[in-house]
């Protein structure tokens, strides 16, 4: 793959993980070409980034195996006996994908998410500009599927990513009152679905830190392979968690 400029790396200052008290964090961060967007999409995702914006992005930690990128490998994967409850119990919604632009629905659905799941967070003040900058700003075609009731009501929603061999999930979030039924799951799940159908390898989930409880879901999606020196491999997870 040749490029007709250039890429520009640079790294941030440390700022507190948000994740664990102590530690440090920066980030290798670059930004997109917009003539040549999916092409450093396709070949940096493979590389451990992730997108924000019109950026790219990956942590720096001490210990460079303490935040890893994982994917799931959707050719191999397999539904649990418990994934398999949540797939059935929430066969009722309803899936569309829509271009990725910000409505107010949705943005009441964000705020109430974050508001009772992630307080303590950035995301906790995001203003309605504040949303609709982080759904509409990609130099991509991004989508936003959202999942409706059969009362049309809006449940859960996610921002995706579709890049030449997989699917990134950018963003999610979901009605805290219906937490029992797993929507944050069911959301991978139709990813993986999804994504087999359309005949591509991987789901993109971002970052796995093995210490966090809040990003404990993601090791449930198996084989899960992590970006570490320089190469995915399969996580061992009887023994990694």
């Amino acid at each position: 793959m040749v490029f007709t400029k250039p890429q520009l790396f640079f790294t941030t200052p440390p700022a507190p993980c948000p994740y664990k008290e102590g530690e440090e964090e920066r980030k290798l961060v670059t930004e997109f070409s917009n003539h040549e967007a999916i092409q450093q999409y396709d070949l940096l995702i493979k590389a451990g980034f992730r997108r924000s914006h019109n950026y790219l992005y990956r942590p720096i930690y001490n210990n460079p195996d303490y935040c890893l990128s994982v994917r799931v490998r959707v050719d191999n994967y397999r539904m649990t006996k418990s994934q398999r409850r949540i797939w059935n119990k929430n066969q009722p919604l309803e899936a569309k994908a829509y271009k990725a632009v910000a409505t107010e629905e949705q943005f009441g659905l964000f705020r109430s998410y974050v508001q009772q799941r992630h307080s303590d967070g950035d995301m906790s003040d995001m203003s309605w500009d504040d949303y609709k900058d982080m759904i509409e700003t990609s130099p991509i075609d991004s989508e936003i599927i959202e999942f409706r009731a059969v009362d049309n009501s809006l449940v859960s929603a996610c921002l995706v990513d579709w890049v030449y061999d997989g699917v990134s999930a950018v963003y999610s979030f979901f009605d805290i009152r219906q937490s029992d039924k797993g929507l944050g799951s069911y959301m991978i799940l139709w990813l993986l679905d999804e994504a087999r159908r359309r005949k591509l390898h991987y789901l993109y989930l971002g970052y796995w830190i093995k210490e966090s409880q809040k990003m404990a879901y993601k090791s449930k999606f198996t084989p899960l392979e992590a970006f570490q020196g320089g190469a995915w491999t399969e996580l061992s997870l009887s023994s990694d968690l």
